[in-house]
């Protein structure tokens, strides 16, 4: 099994009403996905609103998140910018804190080519002191890492994994194909409906938006394809499936009201950024109750 491979959530930040860190709610939150099985944690990436959190929200979050996982679990904290040197800066104050390794998105904001893109994570890799998680999100950064880019990365060392959200299985497919003679490269899904298909193809498992939520079912469906029993691991996605739905549309504010449903934290978010209001909050919570009395949280009744 690849270091980084298997089900890692990407955690939301809990958040008290003025924007601070939630360090109760924290401990709560790992101990709910760490309960689920996950392999691993990874904090301030785009699920934990990094971008726009003040640097000491930030820095607070990675400090009470290692405290609370405890080295049980590898944790990967999200330490892209949009210049080098502050890639760098900040991946080593990672580092400092006691992470295992950094997800880094391409430097984004400036539209540049594929050798810029080289340029950064090599720089970032070497100065910084972690091992390089590279987060493929064009969507966002409007900076793709082109397959060959990429793959010569991997192929180099400079990379030890990738987080592809991009949603293009030919993207991911070419991935998998080219590095899997690679012993220590993780080809990791950031879609969650793409985790069936990318175990059957030969992925390592998936950063899993639904982790947070539901960490037992993902952990399961990744164990199940892992093991090759692909009706199971149908089912299983069949089921999480189901919980989306149940979950509803909205990303950061949906999973942040689910986890507010299930008392783990409040449904505050990072500014801009709009919370649900209570009618949805309520709607949410009802939806949620029936999938428990349904037993969807649950594989075992899989």
């Amino acid at each position: 099994m690849r270091r980084f491979a298997g089900i890692a959530p990407p955690l939301i930040t809990p958040l008290t009403q003025d924007g601070q860190v939630d360090e109760p709610a924290v401990h709560r939150f790992i101990a709910h996905v760490l309960g689920g099985g996950v392999h691993g944690v990874v904090v301030l990436g785009s699920s934990g609103e990094a971008a726009l959190l003040h640097p000491s929200v930030r820095r607070r979050m990675l400090e009470v998140t290692l405290e609370a996982v405890n080295r049980r679990v590898p944790v990967i904290a999200g330490t892209g910018e949009p210049g080098t040197a502050l890639a760098a800066e900040t991946t080593r104050t990672a580092r400092d804190a006691g992470a295992a390794a950094a997800i880094v998105v391409p430097p984004f904001y400036y539209s540049l080519d594929q050798e810029a893109v080289r340029r950064h994570y090599r720089t970032v890799r070497e100065a910084g002191g972690l091992p390089i998680v590279a987060y493929h999100i064009p969507s966002l950064t409007k900076v793709p890492i082109e397959p060959d880019t990429l793959l010569a990365l991997a192929e180099e060392g400079t990379l030890c994994g990738v987080k592809d959200s991009a949603g293009n299985f030919g993207y991911f497919q070419r991935v998998v194909d080219g590095t899997r003679h690679l012993a220590d490269f993780a080809a990791l899904q950031g879609s969650d409906n793409l985790l069936f298909a990318g175990m059957a193809y030969g992925g390592d498992g998936a950063i899993s938006v639904m982790a947070q939520v539901a960490p037992a079912v993902m952990v399961a469906l990744y164990e199940a394809g892992r093991a090759g029993d692909w009706q199971r691991a149908k089912r299983l996605h069949q089921r999480y499936q189901n919980l989306s739905r149940a979950i509803g549309p909205g990303w950061i504010p949906a999973i942040k009201g689910a986890l507010n449903a299930f008392g783990i934290c409040g449904p505050y978010v990072a500014a801009p950024n709009v919370p649900w209001d209570e009618s949805r909050l309520t709607a949410q919570r009802a939806r949620l109750l029936e999938a428990q009395r349904a037993g969807l949280f649950d594989p075992a009744t899989v």
